[in-house]
């Protein structure tokens, strides 16, 4: 019992740590550099997990990631290193959610889409409502 425990255990700590690299990797190349704070960045991690959790989009990290025609930085990931303060926005997000970002913002892009804006475009990239 033990050690299926433990298998578990082990297995859900795997899963974490894929999903924060890969949230991570995506929040540096979309928008790391977009701002001195890394707003943009945070954003965007809570827009993937937004549809994460959302009815209309996949339901895990990867999938939300990797669907077809979302994120362009794709053929990108994993190419560079990443700062360790990204990794560790992207465990927060995990971890914590991002209570400071509507549910219902699931857009991110240098254009305005779905209901428009949640909050005024940073260096061009806007974050909408669904």
């Amino acid at each position: 019992m033990l050690d299926n425990l433990i298998k578990q255990m082990i297995s859900a700590y795997r899963e974490l740590m894929y999903n924060r690299d890969l949230l991570a990797e995506v929040m540096y190349h979309e928008n790391w550099h977009t701002d001195k704070d890394h707003l943009a960045a945070y954003y965007t991690g809570a827009v993937v997990m937004n549809r994460v959790k959302g009815k209309n989009w996949p339901n895990t990290v990867h999938d939300v990631v990797y669907e077809k025609g979302q994120y362009a930085v794709v053929p990108y990931l994993f190419t560079t290193e990443i700062p360790q303060e990204c990794y560790d926005m992207a465990l927060d997000i995990l971890i914590n959610g991002t209570p400071d970002v509507p549910e219902n913002v699931v857009y991110q892009a240098t254009f305005k889409q779905g209901h428009g804006d949640w909050i005024p475009p940073i260096n061009g990239e806007h974050f909408c409502y669904e």
